[in-house]
């Protein structure tokens, strides 16, 4: 959406219900696009925009938006490594589609300690299969734990990205400790994944506990925190600072499991531990991940039931709907050819960023619990506290891409 349709949405939908400080929003909106497109900034801009959006609080503080209280819990997703071959004599890839369409999943390719020496047709099909459902990719490399050449690891990488359409790359090896040299190797790599395409997704893999330098530097978006067996699954304690992020950002992988009792329950375990990214099977070492679990219908029956128990537009899991995720779908607002996930802001699961998530949004703000199936179908119009909320996100963003981001404007949002 540009500011000026945001602008005649504003003066549609909201004027009528606060016609003055519609009009004063409007206004500044129209000063930062008239400012954009002249390359021409001024303070002007920035006394409007701070005037505007203290209007837009006093309207938000009015329409009763608060803080919703935060539930426990939040959804989950099962994250396959799935180094396994997809020919036509397996269908563990087929398995892992056809359920695409009941839980988020995102699968780890490895066709050959990595990409491969060349462009797999079978790989081609599979993955092309696999998204198409709703299911998302990532791509197998190696670092050891900082020591493998970075050379070789970003070759790989852009292998990857000349051979398949996918959503990301997943670093195994990854080193949990300094110095900054180890850091700024891993940075290296985040940076070059996200100067193929901003959207794809690193997640790295040291397999236990990491420093949370890893997370703050940044050198990856996800972190696989928990690599190991179900028995030791029990007793595991997640690192303190895990807890001061959303779940989405740590992956618990858990093998040699055979029970799918204890399966559903580290499902809560997971949920407990602030993990969003999850899976269980009952296979072994050596390679514990050459098959999907005995269980594994029941494990996607248990993930798709905890996740039907939360709302639609909880894009960060945090059990109520609320400015947080509005920013979520705000960030990812226009991304549409099937690439985005439900933490991305997609509430209806068509893939896509748009006008529709908003409206699951708003109609579901404030919630702590489900609307029925039902609900998804109606499309109500967006309520003027609403409009004022979703229009106090998008004016930041408006403004940096027209590199008008003055000091003191960007003082007044932090301060709040």
């Amino acid at each position: 959406m540009t500011s000026r349709t945001f602008v005649a949405v504003v003066r549609r939908d909201w004027g009528a219900a606060s016609p003055g400080v519609a009009a004063k929003f409007a206004e500044s909106l129209d000063s930062i696009e008239n400012a954009r497109m002249n390359r021409s900034p001024g303070t002007a801009v920035s006394i409007r925009l701070r005037a505007a959006a203290r209007a837009l609080l006093a309207i938000i503080v009015t329409a009763g938006f608060g803080s919703a209280a935060l539930a426990a819990g939040g959804g989950l997703e099962i994250v396959v490594p799935a180094y396994f071959y997809p020919s036509s004599n397996s269908t563990l890839w087929d398995d892992m589609t056809a359920a695409a369409d009941d839980v988020p999943i995102t699968a780890i390719m490895n066709p050959g300690s990595g990409p491969g020496s060349f462009k797999d047709n079978n790989y081609v099909e599979a993955v092309n299969a696999f998204r198409a459902a709703g299911g998302r990719v990532i791509g197998y490399v190696h670092s050891s734990y900082g020591g493998r050449p970075l050379a070789q690891v970003l070759a790989d990488i852009d292998k990857y990205d000349a051979w398949y359409g996918i959503d990301g790359i997943f670093v195994d090896e990854m080193a949990n400790t300094g110095p900054g040299q180890r850091l700024d190797y891993y940075k290296a790599i985040y940076d070059h994944v996200k100067g193929i395409d901003p959207e794809w997704e690193v997640m790295g893999n040291p397999g236990t506990h990491t420093i949370e330098q890893y997370a703050t530097w940044p050198t990856a978006d996800r972190f696989m925190v928990f690599e190991n067996t179900g028995e030791f699954y029990e007793s595991y304690n997640p690192s303190a600072w895990n807890a001061e992020y959303d779940r989405d950002k740590f992956v618990h992988l858990v093998h040699t499991e055979d029970s799918p009792a204890a399966m559903e329950s580290f499902l809560d375990l997971a949920l407990a531990r602030n993990a969003g990214g999850i899976y269980i099977t009952h296979d072994v070492m050596n390679n514990p991940w050459d098959t999907l679990p005995s269980y594994w219908q029941a494990e996607v029956l248990a993930v798709a039931a905890i996740n039907a128990s939360f709302a639609a537009a909880d894009f960060n899991y945090d059990g109520s709907v609320d400015a947080e995720d509005l920013q979520r779908w705000s960030a990812a607002f226009g991304r549409v050819g099937g690439g985005a996930a439900h933490n991305n802001g997609d509430a209806n699961g068509d893939g896509a960023v748009d006008g529709a998530d908003f409206l699951v949004w708003q109609r579901e703000l404030g919630a702590l619990q489900p609307l029925d199936s039902t609900s998804a179908t109606a499309v109500p119009e967006p309520t003027p506290a609403a409009l004022a909320l979703a229009a106090l996100i998008a004016v930041p963003r408006i403004v940096r891409r027209a590199g008008l981001y003055p000091l003191a404007v960007k003082a007044d949002n932090e301060a709040t």
